[in-house]
C-alpha cells in the first residue's frame, strides 16, 4: 500500500518511490526541482481538546488544501502524523518558492468549523531545491531543517502574525 488511508495522499513509502524516480530523472536529464516540507503547528492540542475525529478532519483539510494548490504532475505525501511533503519535479527554484509561499498562506489562513467551534490550521513550511547529483535523504533532511527554522522563527515571534518560510537553496 502506498496511499495514506485517511487523506488519500501518498504515504511515506509511496512518496519515497516517486521521489527516487524524480531524482533519477533529474540525473538522467539534468533537471531540477523543489521539495516542500510541511509540519502542522499545535496539532496535538487539537486532538487533546477536540478529539481525534477533529484531528482527522484537520488532516483531511490540509491534504485537500495541498492537492488544490499543486500541479497535476506534483506529488503530495503524508509522511508522518502531521508531516506532509510536496515534490515539484522539473521546477525552477523561484517557481517552487512562489508556490510554497502560496501554500503557506492558504494553510495558515484555513479554519475548520468543528461542532460549532473554530479550529485554525497553523503550519510551518520549509523548502529545498534539488538537482542532478543530489541525494534524496539529504534533500529531505535539509527541507525538514528549513521547516524547523521556520517553526523556531514563529516560536520566537509568538505574538507576531509573521508567516514567513525558510528556504534552503543549494545552488
Amino acid at each position: 500500500v502506498q496511499t495514506d488511508e485517511l487523506t488519500g495522499l501518498l504515504n511515506r513509502r509511496g512518496f519515497e518511490d516517486e521521489f527516487n524516480r524524480a531524482l533519477s530523472s533529474a540525473e538522467r536529464h539534468h533537471e531540477q526541482g523543489v521539495l516542500i516540507y510541511i509540519d502542522l503547528d499545535g496539532f496535538k492540542p487539537v486532538n487533546d481538546t477536540f478529539g481525534h475525529a477533529a484531528g482527522d478532519e484537520v488532516l483531511r483539510r490540509v491534504a485537500e488544501t495541498l492537492n488544490n494548490n499543486v500541479r497535476d504532475t506534483d506529488y503530495v505525501g503524508r509522511i508522518g502524523g502531521d508531516e506532509f511533503v510536496i515534490l515539484m519535479s522539473r521546477t525552477r527554484w523561484q517557481d517552487g518558492l512562489s508556490r510554497c509561499e502560496l501554500i503557506n498562506e492558504h494553510l495558515n489562513e484555513a479554519v475548520i468549523d468543528w461542532q460549532g467551534r473554530q479550529i485554525a490550521i497553523k503550519a510551518s513550511v520549509g523548502i529545498q531545491n534539488y538537482g542532478a547529483n543530489d541525494d534524496g535523504h539529504d534533500i529531505l533532511k535539509r527541507a525538514d531543517e528549513a521547516m524547523y527554522k521556520t517553526k523556531r522563527l514563529r516560536s520566537d515571534l509568538k505574538h507576531s502574525t509573521d508567516t514567513r518560510i525558510v528556504a534552503n537553496a543549494n545552488m
